[in-house]
């Protein structure tokens, strides 16, 4: 990259950035000026970089976009302090050696993914819409068949009680069944304020209750290997079911096309001393090898336009490592994906 390409590269990317030499900033980007609230280069440049940057007491790492931050704080110009997550680079340049420092601010990082997660819960409600009216077509044509029947009775003036009753009964059942359907979806869409002590399976049961008919629908069976103990933990109750939900609607997307297989999802547990884990699998093909490693960046999808938007499997990564301090991965297994969640306690 010549001289002209980094200035413009410095100067039009998003993140801050400070070269310094020997602990002297020596440069530093219209992004850092504007995180900082300055407005010339040269009220920066010439400082120490400790006269803005400020390390926590411990140190502190995080995961982001495949780098690794370290949490700080930032002095702006008013005096106030932003949280922020900075990443160093050594560079050398002439014989010389710089280091360059790319800066966040870390307050407008979490707003930005609470928007990327409130995003990706929009983007499944289409699905989960589709879903309710699946699974509303059989009860309310059970209902329809029910009144026609009693109406039918009423006119021919050939009725009793006991077939009144029941009918009634069942009419009563199909409008309970439709009552906690709709419970579950909007359950879904609220948002976590607090963690529940809950199960992990019981979680799974209510995210197969919630897709078992769209899967019927498309041939594919689940088994759920829910035969194992698995201890109550403190989680956030809808998040974990957002990523089971997106994880099974991928699997499900992944059979179109292969309608000569038994389509089949298979879900395991594992209770360890430290962590918990679901391990959900498919038959439908794998991932191909090259865009396996990229299948949890933001806005990367093998769907079409329409039908993908390249965050779910992001979101789920984000949620299962900021929320629940533990890893999701994906592999390819036994003529299929294999994604294994793994859940701290």
């Amino acid at each position: 990259m010549d001289t002209k390409q980094f200035e413009c590269f410095f100067d039009n990317t998003i993140e801050g950035i400070l070269i310094i030499e020997d602990g002297f900033i020596i440069n530093i980007n219209q992004a850092m000026l504007d995180i900082l609230k300055y407005t010339n280069k040269s009220e920066i440049i010439g400082n120490l970089a400790t006269g803005i940057l400020i390390p926590t007491i411990h140190h502190k790492y995080l995961e982001y976009n495949n780098a690794t931050f370290e949490e700080i704080s930032l002095i702006s110009k008013d005096g106030d302090i932003i949280p922020a997550i900075i990443r160093i680079k050594d560079i050398k340049e002439n014989n010389k050696k710089y280091k360059m420092v790319f800066i966040q601010n870390l307050t407008e990082l979490k707003e930005k993914e609470s928007l990327l997660i409130e995003q990706s819960r929009m983007a499944a409600m289409g699905e989960m819409i589709s879903m309710i009216a699946h699974q509303w077509r059989q009860p309310l044509s059970s209902i329809g068949t029910a009144i026609s029947n009693l109406k039918f009775r009423i006119n021919i003036k050939k009725y009793d009680e006991k077939t009144f009753e029941k009918k009634l009964d069942d009419v009563e059942k199909y409008l309970e069944y439709m009552s906690a359907t709709i419970d579950d979806f909007r359950n879904f869409f609220k948002r976590d304020k607090e963690k529940e002590l809950v199960n992990i399976q019981y979680i799974t049961s209510i995210a197969l209750d919630m897709i078992q008919e769209a899967f019927e629908r498309n041939n594919i069976s689940i088994v759920n290997k829910n035969d194992i103990k698995i201890e109550n933990i403190y989680l956030y109750k809808n998040e974990l079911l957002q990523v089971i939900i997106n994880i099974l609607t991928n699997a499900k997307d992944a059979f179109i096309n292969r309608k000569d297989k038994k389509n089949q999802i298979t879900i395991e547990y594992k209770e360890l001393k430290k962590v918990q884990k679901i391990i959900i699998s498919d038959n439908a093909g794998g991932i191909k090898e090259e865009i396996l490693e990229k299948i949890f960046d933001p806005y990367f999808s093998t769907k079409d336009n329409q039908n993908g938007t390249g965050i779910g499997l992001y979101m789920c990564k984000t949620i299962i490592e900021k929320h629940f301090e533990g890893k999701i991965k994906a592999s390819n297994k036994n003529d299929g994906a294999c994604f294994e969640i793994t859940i701290s306690k």
